[in-house]
């Protein structure tokens, strides 16, 4: 069960892409994740998601396990 608290980006791709050597690939793949569920990206743009933010509030990183599970 993961912590319910703000996640950097890099460490949420972390958590769903271990075995990706490159943080950048991983990065890649939570986007196109996210981008792959449209009822997400919805509930994102709720919370005042700002793409450009380099983490996920406690709030979004509860919507992101909800609609993409726990990694």
């Amino acid at each position: 069960m993961m912590e319910e608290r703000r996640y950097s980006k890099r460490e949420l791709a972390r958590l769903y892409w271990p075995k990706t050597k490159n943080i950048k690939s991983a990065l890649k793949n939570l986007r196109q994740d996210i981008k792959n569920c449209p009822e997400l990206v919805e509930a994102l743009q709720r919370t005042h998601w700002n793409i450009n933010r380099h983490s996920y509030s406690a709030e979004q990183v509860r919507l992101i396990l909800k609609y993409l599970c726990e990694p």
